[in-house]
């Protein structure tokens, strides 16, 4: 099932269930997927990518906000968790070194074709910054 569908109708499971904040967190990321859906210059997959951004969005604000408004940031906290079923399992850091030796093993020793790589086999699978940073960690540039 595409995640798309199951927010819709986990949309309308939360609202028979009278849950407010996971209706509106919800009806809120549906708004955006439709939005981007209308773009004719969107690539992948638009919910994924619409979920990722909006849970980053909330990591920022969280970072930048944790002793002044603690209170929105633990109601942030629980939205992130909530939307993060959505997404995809992240290839952990193990997995990511892995698939990195192979592609340096395939003849690939940039940093930046590295990464491509990564993320045309894996997708939103790959967190970016994670493999950014083993690559670093690697000596890879």
């Amino acid at each position: 099932m595409d995640i798309k569908a199951q927010i819709q109708r986990d949309r309308i499971s939360a609202m028979k269930a009278g849950q407010t904040e996971r209706k509106a967190t919800l009806d809120y990321i549906l708004g955006e997927i439709q939005k981007k859906e209308k773009d004719p210059n969107a690539k992948g997959d638009i919910a994924v990518s619409v979920i990722a951004a909006y849970i980053k969005s909330l990591r920022e604000f969280i970072e930048q906000h944790k002793s002044s408004k603690p209170d929105v940031c633990a109601k942030y906290e629980a939205e992130i968790a909530m939307l993060q079923e959505y997404l995809p399992r992240q290839l952990s850091e193990s997995e990511l070194r892995e698939e990195i030796e192979k592609l340096r093993a395939s003849g690939l020793n940039k940093k930046g074709l590295i990464m491509k790589a990564l993320k045309e086999n894996h997708g939103a699978a790959v967190d970016g910054k994670v493999a950014a940073a083993l690559l670093d960690a690697m000596g890879i540039h």
